[in-house]
């Protein structure tokens, strides 16, 4: 029987995918909309609304929740499922097929996952090629690994929560954290220049945490 990812799960992802009603390019220079849907039906220009964005994202986690019920041939319980769904669908079926984190977790080695999954926590720079670790990959894997912990049946979590970031797993040592200040608030946008499109506008004393700086513009992650 087809399994599906548990409302922990689902939040987690709606959580760190995010809402956008317009096509933009994430962090590797790939095409999405909605909660991290991508493909060939995404275009630039496009935009839909949150009913459309939850159905795209009811498929795309069902194409995620198959891979892993393909891949692993171990038991696993709702909230060890959800976490390795959630990172099917962040990091894709082939990159879940080919881990160490599957090899070892198929040899019944359920302790390595957490570790196993915080070593995806980087993506290829499409200006410059170079693989780089994000802030926000590094929170999430961190969540992931939180909700994999949940192993026991009598422990869940609460409907609408989202795990938190363990304490053993820290930011990149040179992400600094700034308040934004600006009253109009902060706009990110997808790229280094007046040309790229406004993805968001980040509101006052919201904290990011900063990265590359390319002139007068810097890479953010809230």
């Amino acid at each position: 029987m087809a399994r599906t990812i548990n409302q922990a799960g689902l939040d987690l992802v709606k959580h760190f995918e995010g809402f956008y009603a317009q096509t933009y390019l994430c962090p590797a220079g790939v095409l999405t909309i909605g909660y991290g849907h991508t493909g060939r039906d995404v275009v630039l220009g496009q935009c839909i609304d949150q009913r459309e964005a939850e159905a795209l994202l009811r498929e795309d986690m069902e194409a995620a929740c198959a891979a892993v019920q393909r891949l692993v041939t171990v038991e696993l319980n709702d909230n060890q499922f959800a976490a390795l769904a959630s990172f099917c669908f962040n990091c894709g079926s082939g990159n879940l097929g080919v881990s160490t984190l599957l090899k070892k977790l198929n040899h019944e080695d359920y302790d390595a996952v957490p570790g196993e999954l915080a070593r995806w926590s980087k993506a290829t720079d499409p200006a410059t090629g170079v693989k780089r670790t994000l802030p926000g990959l590094v929170r999430r894997r961190a969540a992931e690994a939180e909700l994999w912990l949940l192993s026991s049946e009598s422990e869940s979590v609460e409907e609408g929560a989202v795990p938190s970031m363990p304490q053993r797993l820290e930011p990149p040592a040179d992400s600094v954290r700034y308040e934004v200040i600006a009253r109009s608030g902060l706009k990110l946008r997808g790229g280094p220049g007046q040309e790229y499109e406004t993805l968001e506008v980040l509101a006052p004393q919201q904290l990011v945490a900063t990265g590359r700086q390319r002139g007068e513009w810097v890479e953010v992650d809230k």
